[in-house]
């Protein structure tokens, strides 16, 4: 009877090994966080793309029966508590009842101990990441139809390098508490998007007239810009124009210089803003 317990024990003392061994290696990992940043200076704390890269390498080196989502899940209140060492964190979040699921999306991702200002309209959140009142926005997918979508004030902001731009689409892993049926967020935030070896691309592109999304297809496709969404609405202010909301299969910078020959391409196009890029999303077994 007493060797099972005694062997329980040891198990028991190991559990408790490893759990210390981990503590220190978290409390190590937020002290090399606080020197990156003395080595940072200015330079912006919330990497985005930074993130992606290290959950999918993460991802790809995991083994055994822990559940791959628990394990991103660690390691996103991770980084979210290390981004939060940094500087102030609170996310703009679009809480209204019309966008289920998006704070939800918002407290998995940046983590429980982030500041959320609820606000009742996308616009609102883009205005607070614009103000530098919050250091990301969290918004809802785009759909067409929509009679008041955010992404056409997005493109009308300044178009210098502290624009507001999206840099992440949310789930990046799983819905997690998401409440919606499917949900789906983007992230906004004053950084310029990088590159993470699989991306998608957001660009709005004004028309005058009307131009078919056959021809706008077209127009992208032999550009070597290949379009997997496009959604349009009203240009605001001006009831001859026409903007056009488009999702690229790559990443994009806003200096590509693809863009600036769209509009010798069709003669239409009046104006191509890219307004961000995001990592796509992992899709765990």
């Amino acid at each position: 009877m007493s060797g099972p317990r005694e062997s329980l024990e040891d198990l028991r003392r190991e559990i408790d090994r490893i759990d210390d061994a981990m503590h220190d290696l978290v409390m190590r990992r937020a002290e090399v966080a606080q020197r990156v940043r003395v080595v940072k200076g200015d330079g912006p704390a919330f990497r985005p793309a930074r993130e992606a890269q290290l959950l999918r390498r993460l991802m790809q080196r995991h083994r055994g029966a822990m559940p791959g989502v628990a394990v991103a899940r660690m390691w996103r209140e991770l980084m979210a508590a290390m981004l939060g060492m940094q500087g102030n964190l609170t996310v703009a979040v679009a809480a209204g009842a019309e966008h289920p699921g998006v704070r939800d999306l918002a407290r998995d991702h940046f983590g429980s101990h982030s500041a959320m200002n609820e606000l009742a309209t996308p616009a609102q959140v883009v205005r607070a990441v614009a103000d530098g009142d919050a250091l990301a926005g969290v918004l809802p997918l785009p759909r067409d139809g929509e009679a008041e979508p955010w992404w056409p004030g997005l493109a009308a902001i300044g178009r210098d390098n502290g624009q507001p731009r999206i840099v992440a689409r949310l789930p990046f892993v799983a819905a997690g508490n998401a409440r919606a049926e499917k949900p789906g967020a983007l992230v906004l935030a004053r950084v310029e998007p990088e590159p993470t070896g699989s991306d998608r691309s957001l660009l709005v592109i004004e028309t005058k007239g009307d131009m078919s999304r056959a021809r706008l297809v077209d127009v992208l496709t032999r550009a070597e810009l290949p379009p997997s969404f496009i959604i349009g609405a009203a240009a605001p202010g001006d009831q001859e124009s026409r903007l056009v909301l488009i999702e690229i299969e790559q990443f994009v910078a806003a200096d590509d210089a693809r863009l600036g020959g769209l509009g010798a391409e069709a003669r239409p196009i009046t104006r191509v803003t890219a307004i961000g890029a995001y990592a796509e999303p992992l899709t765990l077994a």
